[in-house]
């Protein structure tokens, strides 16, 4: 136990700093926090271990699970062997991701994608997936999603072409980074130390090859503050890039949906914009343990020498390589479980809470004859097993 709690420990400080890269050891600020995270993660332990003992539990909930005292409260009870529930909120109002005995943010799709992945789209469910799609590109809100995923809409590949002056005679790597730091992305690495190593890994293998071109865009997340940017990666990798590497910054009003139009060749950590690509033909390397790795649609190398070497096959003929009808089939069928399965109903958003407390009233929920649509996550927050059918 007290091993995972020191691994607990140097991720809440890579959360905290948003930075993979840290030093413990050194007795420098880093350690500080360390030491201060440990003793907290340690106190939480301790707590849950009292707590617990006192009577026969049937189930500790949880917010998300892997990070903080919510990572050493989970670990705790896992360690005791009481059935715990994990949960958080993504993009979408009126839903909630949740995890029975797992970290919620690993968002492992496995037994849904077992039990559903072979299933055709009905019309209707390719058609939601298509609308979605298009709000995606189009920078619109829509439906129960809490954002638009672009600042602007769509503007053309052909004039995004021609404003970060890419040609047509070379083939076209898009890489689209995570958050350093963000904890849908920690503790993901497979080849390399996290996101950060593996972008400038990618950087200084495609910057020495003149005949490829490489787009960088940075996730738009970072805006919101990072640690470690991805700009600053892409600068200690080359102090200038060379001519064949563009960095699309986090504030660029350039649509990512028009880069993918371009892109022959998508590589990513963990973000769901590779599912995304997938959908569309592009072959795809996933270099992080990401939800949709191994589902059939994407390439998924587990070694460094893998990973370039699977990169510079691709780039000798992408065309050859685009993904056919039954792969893009399942990458749609694989879309659809994920953001429209996955996800359980919940009346309140942690964003916008009080107005949804204000449209769905709790006395409203609970009383006879109540709207109740939330049976099955009431059923599952509490333990109960999660049906699939």
């Amino acid at each position: 136990m007290q091993r995972e709690l020191e691994l607990l420990s140097r991720i809440d400080v890579q959360y905290t700093v948003q930075r993979e890269e840290i030093e413990i050891g050194k007795g420098g600020a880093d350690e500080s926090l360390y030491r201060l995270r440990l003793t907290r993660n340690q106190a939480a332990a301790a707590a849950a271990v009292e707590l617990l003992g006192r009577e026969d539990y049937q189930v500790v909930v949880i917010p998300n699970g892997s990070i903080l005292e919510f990572g050493a409260v989970y670990r705790t009870a896992r360690h005791l062997e009481v059935p715990v529930v994990t949960y958080e909120f993504g993009e979408q109002r009126q839903r909630m991701w949740l995890a029975q005995d797992d970290e919620v943010m690993r968002l492992d799709t496995s037994r849904l994608w077992q039990a559903r992945g072979e299933l055709p789209l009905m019309q209707a469910e390719t058609e939601a997936v298509q609308t979605m799609n298009s709000a995606r590109e189009g920078a619109t809100e829509w439906s129960n999603f809490a954002r638009r995923w672009q600042a602007r809409s769509a503007k053309g590949a052909g004039k995004v072409r021609r404003e970060l002056e890419l040609d047509d005679s070379r083939p076209l790597v898009l890489l689209c980074t995570n958050v350093v730091g963000d904890s849908l992305a920690l503790g993901r690495e497979v080849f390399t130390r996290g996101m950060a190593d593996w972008l400038s890994l990618t950087v200084k293998h495609l910057g020495a090859r003149p005949d490829v071109q490489l787009v960088v865009r940075v996730h738009p997340g970072e805006l919101l503050g990072a640690g470690h940017p991805s700009m600053d990666i892409l600068r200690a990798a080359y102090p200038e890039l060379p001519d064949q590497v563009r960095a699309v910054p986090p504030g660029s009003d350039i649509n990512t949906y028009d880069l993918i139009e371009l892109a022959d060749v998508g590589l990513v950590y963990t973000t769901t914009v590779g599912l995304e690509m997938a959908m569309k033909g592009i072959p795809v390397i996933v270099a992080g343990r990401t939800h949709y790795r191994g589902k059939g649609f994407t390439y998924d190398p587990e070694a460094r020498h893998d990973y370039l070497d699977t990169l510079d096959q691709l780039l000798t003929d992408p065309e050859s390589h685009r993904l056919d009808a039954s792969q893009v089939e399942l990458a749609w069928r694989y879309a659809y479980r994920f953001f429209f399965e996955f996800p359980f109903s919940f009346p309140w958003h942690l964003i916008r809470f009080w107005d949804d407390m204000a449209k769905r009233p709790f006395e409203d929920l609970v009383k006879d004859g109540g709207d109740m649509p939330y049976t099955r996550t009431v059923r599952a927050l509490v333990g109960l097993p999660i049906s699939l059918n």
